[in-house]
Order: C-alpha cells, then sequence, then structure tokens
C-alpha cells in the first residue's frame, strides 16, 4: 500500500528519497505567459480555519497570490509535470551545461520556494 507526504511536513525524509518524489505543479493554479518566456502563477489562497466572524469582517486576506516566475524559474515550472526531482535536476543540468551538484543546489532551493508559495507539490511515496 503506498503512502503520500508532503516533504515540508516530513523532516525524517532523506536526501534520496527526496530525491525520488515527484513534483507536481498545483493544477488550481492558473497561468500567464509573458512575452519574454516568463510566467505568472495566480495561486488561490486558503482562507485559515480561525478566520471568523468578527476577525473575518476587520481583516481581508488575498484570495489570490501572483508569483512571478523568471526565465530560468519557468524552466523549473515546466519541468515539474510528475518526474522525479532527481530527473528535473538532471534535465536543468544538461540544458546549462551544469553538473548535477551544482544543479542540484539551484533546484532544489527553488522548489522549496514554490511549495512554499503554493504553486508545487513534492509527493514522498513510502512503499510501508
Amino acid at each position: 500500500m503506498s503512502k503520500h507526504n508532503s516533504l515540508l511536513t516530513t523532516n525524517r525524509t532523506s536526501w534520496r528519497e527526496m530525491l525520488k518524489a515527484r513534483a507536481i505543479q498545483n493544477a488550481a493554479a492558473e497561468i500567464e505567459l509573458e512575452n519574454d518566456g516568463s510566467i505568472i502563477l495566480v495561486v488561490k489562497n486558503k482562507r485559515p480555519s480561525f478566520f471568523f466572524p468578527p476577525l473575518s469582517w476587520l481583516i481581508r486576506p488575498a484570495d489570490e497570490q501572483r508569483v512571478s516566475l523568471d526565465r530560468l524559474g519557468s524552466e523549473v515550472w515546466r519541468l515539474c509535470d510528475g518526474q522525479t526531482v532527481e530527473r528535473v535536476i538532471d534535465r536543468f543540468a544538461e540544458e546549462h551545461g551544469l553538473s548535477f551538484h551544482e544543479a542540484r543546489v539551484a533546484v532544489t532551493g527553488y522548489l522549496k520556494s514554490l511549495v512554499e508559495r503554493g504553486a508545487l507539490a513534492i509527493v514522498v511515496t513510502d512503499a510501508s
């Protein structure tokens, strides 16, 4: 039986497990393409559970956030179509003439940023 966990909520995840995890785009994100090859993602915000009257009358959180990706960020985003994180790193390294380890530092940092903004999910599959 398969069990899925987000990398951000599982502190016990080793770097090898992280490389086998799958990078999946937020299907609910709206994509706006710019002329220079960059992408703007519009991601819906989840309303916090503590937002109920009268607090919700006073404070109005934004319904969505815009995540602007530069050309390199857009490349990483396009690679996150369910492939493993390791494959995303490999392809990025090949396209930019980097070693795997150079690309790993850049790509994993960027993936973390996209996860924190709600634009991407990283899914670890446990065989247990």
